[in-house]
């Protein structure tokens, strides 16, 4: 049902990527959810105090809280998909990370309720009734949400949707919640003892930890997570396809919302080609990495001596200092500055985050190994830290 209203409704789906496109199927999506879940809620409610279930009363309300994150997810894809603007220049897309946090919280919210309403049933227990109707209930309940979960991930993933993916996951821990809740209702015909209070305990720690995941999975990219490896790679493909260019480095991605990406670059080019010429591919690859990338490129011109052999051997030399240090450790815009009585080595020196020597002790090492070589040439280093 939503695969064919989304298809009738939305002329565009072809191109999953666009804006408007996305705040579509995010809205279809939504509207689905709180017309299924508050179908759930009035009717787990409903069987819930009829057969004085805390447990089932405890599945209602997490139905009602899944019904105001649709309509949490919905209105953050209509805000998401709204066009830049002079306050927002980079657009509005992390506006949908912010509504997967909500929906998150919520999710918190409702599984600390049903924690202390089912220590409240432990302390203070109460009969509950198992009927053929209860059964057939939460039994409906587990089909529709297994349907949510197959929309919710099939369309996240066609979409690139972070939010989506958060309720996608919601609905399958809804499907394990709903299962223990039957197994409580139905074990009431054999024991006497509170099985529905300590299912409902069993089952707030699992929202909760759900929650919590949930969150975390939405407040990464709002703090900023590095590209992927693929990304970065076709990055590098791309760039690279061009013979004037010679290497690439300080790659920097920068995530403002799906579909609004920033890259930044330097690109290592000859000295001796023809700046109007070198301009010019540098352009074009800036257009080719926002057609085949999606995004919006800026990309420094590093000039590199390729002529001098000397600059080369002594560039190779530091290089291995380097990777002795740390394999992940890389140099770039090396410089060499002789004079009368000494040399300068100019250069950047890449450390990634996990090498936990700090700068002076890496700067001093360097500079021993190259006297060790080369006395009288003298290491001017900047250290640079990975964003990717």
């Amino acid at each position: 049902m939503v695969s064919f209203l989304i298809r009738k409704l939305v002329p565009g789906i072809k191109d999953p990527k666009n804006p408007e496109v996305r705040r579509s199927v995010g809205s279809i999506c939504g509207a689905c959810g709180i017309f299924f879940n508050i179908l759930l809620f009035i009717g787990k409610l409903v069987m819930g105090l009829l057969t004085h279930s805390i447990a089932i009363v405890g599945d209602a309300l997490n139905n009602l809280s899944d019904a105001g994150s649709s309509i949490i997810t919905m209105i953050g894809f209509r805000l998401a998909g709204k066009a830049p603007d002079a306050d927002h220049p980079f657009g509005h897309g992390r506006i949908e990370y912010i509504s997967g946090l909500i929906v998150s919280l919520l999710i918190c919210i409702m599984g600390f309720e049903l924690g202390k309403s089912s220590i409240e049933g432990i302390i203070h227990p109460t009969p509950v009734d198992c009927t053929v109707l209860a059964v057939a209930m939460l039994l409906a309940s587990l089909l529709v949400k297994a349907y949510m979960m197959f929309y919710n991930f099939k369309w996240a993933k066609i979409i690139d949707s972070t939010a989506m993916r958060a309720t996608a996951v919601d609905s399958r821990n809804d499907m394990i919640s709903t299962s223990v809740v039957l197994l409580a209702v139905i074990s009431t015909k054999f024991t006497d003892l509170p099985v529905d209070a300590y299912i409902g305990v069993a089952l707030s720690v699992f929202i909760l930890y759900s929650g919590i995941n949930a969150a975390k999975d939405t407040i990464e990219p709002l703090l900023g997570t590095p590209p992927s490896k693929e990304f970065l790679d076709k990055i590098e493909e791309i760039v690279m396809s061009h013979e004037a260019i010679s290497g690439i480095h300080d790659v920097v991605v920068h995530d403002y919302g799906p579909g609004r990406k920033m890259i930044s670059l330097h690109a290592e080019v000859s000295a001796f080609q023809d700046m109007f010429y070198v301009h010019d591919v540098i352009d074009n690859i800036e257009y080719d990495l926002a057609k085949e990338l999606d995004c919006e490129a800026v990309i420094h011109m590093d000039p590199i001596d390729t002529k001098n052999k000397d600059l080369m051997a002594l560039q190779e030399e530091v290089r291995a200092i380097a990777k002795g240090i740390d394999g992940k450790i890389t140099i770039h815009d090396f410089r060499m500055v002789p004079g009368d009585s000494h040399t300068n080595l100019i250069f950047d020196m890449v450390v990634p985050h996990e090498v936990k020597t700090s700068e002076k002790d890496l700067i001093a090492h360097v500079q021993e190994e190259v006297q060790k070589v080369h006395p009288h040439h003298y290491c001017v280093i900047k250290i640079d830290r990975s964003y990717v």
